[in-house]
């Protein structure tokens, strides 16, 4: 019985320190896309421009709407986004 509270005690605790860790890098990962638009409204390159502010839009898309998705799953997804936005980094 105390072993089944501990193990459930722990995983708790480690439930809720996981989800302030990907609750910091989600705001992390917005605060990059912000500076990317911002320096994609000032290229002059139409075409780039436009892709760069689909994708951005993209990615805010999918870090804002993980309501009801598994830690795995939005741990997953941030990488993701996170490679993404060195992506763009790297072309601006």
């Amino acid at each position: 019985m105390k072993r089944e509270f501990y193990f459930f005690t722990g995983g708790f605790i480690a439930g809720i320190f996981l989800s302030v860790y990907l609750y910091r890098k989600q705001k992390e990962l917005l605060k990059k896309l912000s500076t990317i638009e911002k320096k994609a409204k000032e290229l002059s390159k139409r075409k780039v421009k436009d892709s760069i502010d689909e994708i951005t839009k993209l990615l805010k898309k999918v870090t804002s709407n993980t309501k009801g998705v598994p830690l795995e799953e939005k741990e997953h997804i941030l990488k993701k986004v996170e490679e993404k936005i060195k992506k763009l980094e790297k072309l601006i």
